[in-house]
């Protein structure tokens, strides 16, 4: 696992000349990484769901290439693990729940949070091979997420310096892009689309560091440009302009903020690799939580709201509009500078590997 620290020179960055004392010259440009480099499913934290999908038991799902199934036990904690059965693979998450453990409804080999079986009908004796994979989970504003792998390798995010308990969060709302997770993270890092596309025009230069080892940030200010419906309702109600950052995790878990004159936005996007080379990609948005409860149990919901619309319209255009990109490391261009940075970072991300493996 590769490891950055430090700041990332924005494009057309300049390095020393040995034999022009004082002048610079920009970095060679290098070639972006083949599509065979990155890794399919990406070690990550990823949304499970809402936890209310668990109230009537367990529920199974296609993430990543596998099968999982999540329910809550008996003291309530929240497990996942690969749904099927080690036995003779049966879908667990059309199990029940005992206790602590989820039975498997075929011959009901019964299974820890930790994956193991620790209960086979009219015999004592389990198996070695009885145990199939489980996922790190955290429950947080009501969801469900999990992580690609044994052991997280980071935390689940949040905004920089803002704690999880003092904002609330709108139901997730999704749409499936055309083309494969790094091409969906690389829009953090294009340049040239921020105002071609968003009609955001930089008011300086794109800013980029590494937070942590497995995060990739861009940061920017812009003008609002743009004369959708949307740009024109920032415009009047919110700012003309904008201080944006854009925090990449594991390549698939992006955390963004958006602060305007009036007021601040807040959302991630997570993304999904699915198996036909498309992105299935969930918009969560936060607002903070009123001290006023009263107020809070209509005000929420309402700034929840509309902030969903807001989000959701301009990621929704943005998708729409671009149609199915293909990645090509052949095409990029000095223009590209900062998204070629991203796509080597990006290549050089951990992958959990498929299928769970003890």
């Amino acid at each position: 696992m590769n490891t950055f620290s430090g700041a990332v020179a924005a494009p057309g960055a300049a390095s020393a000349s040995a034999d022009s004392p004082g002048l610079t010259k920009p970095a060679p440009l290098r070639t972006a990484p083949p599509e065979s480099d990155f890794p399919a499913w990406p070690a990550s934290w990823y949304l499970f769901g809402s936890a209310q999908e668990l109230r009537r038991g367990p529920v199974s799902k296609r993430f990543l290439g596998r099968d999982l199934a999540a329910y809550r036990t008996e003291s309530g904690r929240v497990a996942i693990l690969e749904a099927r059965c080690a036995h003779l693979g049966a879908d667990l998450g059309r199990g029940s729940v005992h206790g602590e453990c989820l039975r498997c409804p075929f011959h009901e080999w019964q299974y820890a949070p930790d994956g193991r079986c620790v209960s086979i009908p009219r015999t004592a004796q389990v198996p070695e091979f009885a145990r199939v994979g489980s996922y790190p989970v955290i429950e947080r504003h009501g969801l469900v997420f999990f992580f690609n792998g044994r052991k997280p390798l980071f935390p689940l995010p949040f905004f920089p310096g803002e704690a999880p308990e003092a904002y609330c969060a709108a139901r997730p709302s999704g749409f499936t892009a055309t083309c494969p997770w790094y091409m969906v993270a690389a829009h953090g890092f294009d340049v040239q689309h921020f105002e071609t596309v968003h009609g955001r025009r930089l008011l300086g230069p794109l800013e980029v560091d590494t937070p942590a080892p497995l995060a990739r940030r861009s940061r920017y200010r812009a003008e609002v440009l743009g004369e959708k419906y949307y740009d024109r309702f920032l415009r009047r109600w919110v700012g003309r302009e904008v201080e944006i950052s854009i925090t990449t995790w594991g390549g698939t878990l992006v955390v963004i903020t958006g602060d305007f004159g009036r007021t601040r936005s807040r959302f991630f996007i997570v993304s999904h690799p699915q198996e036909d080379g498309a992105t299935r990609c969930e918009i969560i948005v936060f607002a903070p939580r009123q001290s006023n409860r009263m107020i809070g149990a209509w005000a929420e919901p309402l700034t929840l709201g509309v902030r969903r619309w807001l989000t959701r319209a301009y990621l929704m255009d943005e998708s729409h509009s671009l149609g199915s990109p293909q990645y090509n490391p052949r095409s990029l261009t000095e223009l590209d500078r900062e998204m070629i940075e991203f796509f080597h970072w990006a290549a050089s991300l951990p992958c959990f590997p498929q299928p769970w493996t003890a």
